[in-house]
This record gives C-alpha cells, sequence and structure tokens, in this order.
C-alpha cells in the first residue's frame, strides 16, 4: 500500500476528524459535459424509471429535504399531530417535521437497527399521524411495525436517503410505507449533485399543486461544486502531488466534523421540482449503479473477513449487510466507549479518514426541548465509519480493516 493510505486523507489536527470524501466513484472520471446534460434534459426519463423500478407515482423535487416535507404534509401533519422517529437521525428529518408544524417524538432503535416496534406502540397517541423510517446505515426496517401503523391509518414514510439499494419485501426501500423518499446528494448511495424524489400513489400525488422549477444557477452551482471535489480528488490520486501537499500541510477533507456543525436553528427548505438537467445528471448516474453496488458489496466482503477476526479476538463487530441490503456506510461497533475516538485518532495516523455518524437529535440543544427519553442506547458512542466504496478497492479496504486490527492489537497489549 504505502502512500496509497494516503488517499483517505487523514486531518491536520486528529482531534477533528473529517468526513470521508468519495468522490469518482461512479465512473473514475469527471461526468460528461455541462452542455451534454443541458441537451439530455430535453428527454430526461428519469421520473419515468423511477416509477418503474417503485411500481408507483414518482415526483422529483430540489432535494430530499423537499420530497419530506411534501410527505409529512400529504400524510397530515400539521400543528397538534405528532411523527414518530429515531433520535439517531440525520437534523434534516427533525427540521422537515418541524416545517410542517407538527411534533417529533423519537423512539429507540432495535439492536438490528429497525425502528423499535414496541417502543413506537408506546410513543402512539391520538394525535400521531405518521412514523417515519430511515434505515439507519442502509438496514432493513421491522414489516411488522409497517403493516400494524398501516392497520391503525397511521402513515408510514419509508425514508430511503441511507437505503436506495437495500430490498426487502420485493421491492426497494423507499417503497414500503404509503410515502417513499429518495436523496441524491453527495454522502448518499447514489452520490449526485442533490436532489430528490417522492414515491407515492399516482392518485395521491395528483393532490399536489405543481410546485415552481428550482433555477438553473443552483444546478450550476451543485454541478461545479461536484466538480471541484473530483478534481481535487484526481490531484490527490498522484504520488508526488499527495507528498508535496502533505508536507505543506494541505488536507481535502472538504468538510468538518459532524460535531464542528451542530444546527443552532431548524432549516426551512423550499419546495422546489426537480430541474430537467439535475434530472438528466442523476439518470446519467443511476445507469452506472449496478457497477457501483457490486463493487461496494465486494469490499464489504473483503472486510468482513478481516472483522471477523476482530470480532473473535477483541469484540470489534462489523455491521454485517443481510440478505437484500446494501449498505451505505462500513461502519464497526466497539465493545466499550473511547475506544471509537481512540482509534479514529490511530487511523487518522495511518492516514485513515473515519466519519462518527450522528449524534443523537435529542442530545443536540436545538431540539432538546422534543426529548422524551434518557440516552438508553449508547450505540452512537460505539460506531465508527470507514471509507470503502469506489473508486477505493479491494486492496485499500483490506489495509483499512488490518489497521483497525492493529489497532486492538496494540491496544490489548497495554
Amino acid at each position: 500500500m504505502k502512500d496509497k493510505n494516503k488517499n483517505f486523507h487523514y486531518p491536520e489536527n486528529p482531534t477533528q476528524i473529517k468526513f470521508p470524501i468519495y468522490a469518482r466513484q461512479l465512473s473514475g472520471r469527471s461526468l460528461f459535459p455541462a452542455f451534454t446534460h443541458f441537451i439530455s434534459a430535453k428527454k430526461t426519463r428519469l421520473a419515468e424509471k423511477l416509477e418503474k423500478r417503485y411500481g408507483k407515482g414518482i415526483e422529483l423535487t430540489s432535494s430530499g429535504s423537499a420530497a419530506l416535507v411534501l410527505a409529512l404534509k400529504l400524510s397530515g401533519a400539521e400543528p397538534g399531530k405528532e411523527v414518530i422517529f429515531s433520535s439517531f437521525s440525520c437534523p434534516n428529518v427533525i427540521d422537515a417535521v418541524l416545517q410542517s408544524g407538527a411534533s417529533p417524538v423519537f423512539a429507540n432503535l432495535d439492536d438490528d437497527l429497525s425502528l423499535s416496534f414496541e417502543d413506537v406502540k408506546n410513543k402512539v397517541t391520538e394525535r400521531t399521524c405518521a412514523v417515519i423510517l430511515t434505515h439507519v446505515y442502509g438496514r432493513k426496517e421491522n414489516m411488522n411495525l409497517i403493516e400494524w401503523a398501516k392497520a391503525k391509518r397511521i402513515r408510514v414514510i419509508d425514508d430511503a436517503a441511507q437505503a436506495m439499494f437495500t430490498k426487502q419485501a420485493g421491492t426497494f426501500a423507499g417503497g414500503l410505507g404509503d410515502f417513499g423518499i429518495l436523496s441524491f446528494g453527495m454522502s448518499k448511495p447514489l452520490g449526485s449533485i442533490g436532489g430528490g424524489a417522492l414515491i407515492a400513489r399516482k392518485d395521491v400525488l395528483d393532490k399536489i399543486s405543481r410546485l415552481p422549477m428550482e433555477q438553473r444557477k443552483q444546478v450550476d452551482a451543485d454541478y461545479d461544486a461536484y466538480k471541484r471535489q473530483q478534481r481535487m480528488q484526481a490531484l490527490m490520486s498522484s504520488k508526488a502531488l499527495s507528498f508535496l501537499f502533505r508536507k505543506a500541510g494541505v488536507r481535502t477533507s472538504l468538510k468538518t466534523s459532524k460535531l464542528e456543525v451542530l444546527p443552532k436553528k431548524p432549516a426551512t427548505v423550499p419546495l422546489l421540482r426537480m430541474h430537467p438537467v439535475r434530472q438528466a445528471i442523476i439518470e446519467y448516474q443511476l445507469s452506472k449503479m449496478e457497477r457501483l453496488v457490486k463493487d461496494s458489496s465486494r469490499n464489504l466482503e473483503t472486510a468482513r473477513y478481516i472483522f471477523a477476526e476482530a470480532e473473535e479476538l477483541y469484540g470489534i463487530k462489523m455491521i454485517q449487510p443481510q440478505a437484500g441490503e446494501s449498505l451505505n456506510y462500513l461502519t464497526i461497533v466497539f465493545p466499550h466507549e473511547g475506544e471509537r475516538y481512540d482509534c479514529s485518532v490511530y487511523l487518522a495516523a495511518k492516514g485513515i479518514q473515519t466519519c462518527w455518524n450522528y449524534l443523537p437529535l435529542h442530545l443536540i440543544p436545538l431540539y432538546q426541548p422534543y426529548s422524551q427519553l434518557e440516552d438508553e442506547n449508547s450505540l452512537w458512542k460505539r460506531v465508527l465509519s470507514l471509507p470503502f466504496k469506489p473508486p477505493l478497492g479491494t486492496e485499500q479496504v483490506k489495509y483499512i480493516a488490518e489497521t483497525v486490527l492493529t489497532y486492538a492489537k496494540q491496544k490489548n497489549k497495554k
């Protein structure tokens, strides 16, 4: 491996563990030029392809958050109503609930990371209008909970922002509930330039007034940001330039730690439909996804064998994909709190960037007033996500997993 491990962009200060970046994960090169997208936009079939995939209607939106706000409105979310979802989630979820006017209600996760059926039943009141499933790390959700909620006329919103290629009950995530949500941000299963989709029966979508179109200049700005990220990745793939950048103290971690950017106020998203140029870009990338999913699964399988030893000897477990699951993260769980931080610093020194997924919403000061529970599950304190998606290959993923194993061996010698 030698210098190849530096592609994982360790932070200058190991106490600030940065986001991993997965540029060029679809084609190994920059997307075809923008003018080609403009031409393709006149004949985009993205909505049609997604309708065929899910067997339902599709409303393409400027963001996944916009699709979620629409789903909540169609579910009857408004002042005086309540919406149940996991606290171990992205702030965008609670912000959408607050934008609808409904009150958020946090529920726990089961050991398999699905929303707890028992806890949801304990939290339901006559004011509950919807339950949001978030497929933490791309895991499956509890079908018994889904059927129970439907029987009680509680709307099920299947948020597949982290699970677009996970499949259960004969359908892809996003198609399990009354409404489904897709998101095409850079960190999502289909990492693109942003945008979202609302999945629902066509007669339900017909109730939505035609949304205004997002501005083309926003699409151009998102596309330019995507290209800049890819150019930086291409530069860092050069051993010579990578060495010079490291000596100069330059890092390509383009975002700060999630713990450094806690929201100060709820975000409000505009309800806009997706521009045809954005549709064309996402449609092009969707055509490449079969290969990405296959390569990602191969990388996870490479890590699985190494972490089997780490679990047996040191109790460090890898969240394993089950049948039908396509995980959006390679995530490991440490037996004790504090090990996550120690290991992330150790990996940073070895050039491996890591990600701490989600500070539970009920612990973020902005959202604490909505909390009705104590910190009953310490899982969030023990999980660490590692790079694994293409363009990383099996040798790089093997190096990452073996470095975690080396950390555990050294720690247990003390």
